[in-house]
């Protein structure tokens, strides 16, 4: 295709006709994947879901389990006010510092 010929509204034209026909087939394209997975899955007794992992008889999302570190330092102003060690250090511990006093300190 020439397109030294074409004028600047023109070649815009082109690009916008360009890039939904891009959508378009980028769609078309993913349904007819997904049809041919779908029966490819079919022919060997599974579903899609089932090879995907995504129909195991589960109700909803799975929730990621998050692990709690243990208190390694404690306020002592406040014993509500713990941290493990990890992270930010929270304002008290800074403040604790900046009295010159050590971490260990604060230590459980």
């Amino acid at each position: 295709m020439e397109l030294t010929g074409l004028s600047l509204p023109k070649l815009y034209q082109l690009q916008k006709d360009l890039e939904r026909e891009i959508v378009s087939r980028k769609e078309s394209d993913k349904v007819s994947l997904l049809n041919e997975l779908q029966q490819l899955a079919a022919a060997k007794g599974f579903s899609l879901n089932e090879v995907l992992g995504l129909d195991s008889g589960r109700k909803g999302k799975v929730k990621a389990t998050t692990s709690t570190s243990k208190a390694q330092f404690r306020n002592p102003n406040d014993a509500t006010q713990t941290w493990s060690g990890r992270g930010r250090k929270p304002q008290w511990a800074i403040d604790w510092l900046s009295t010159g006093k050590s971490l260990e300190d604060l230590r459980v």
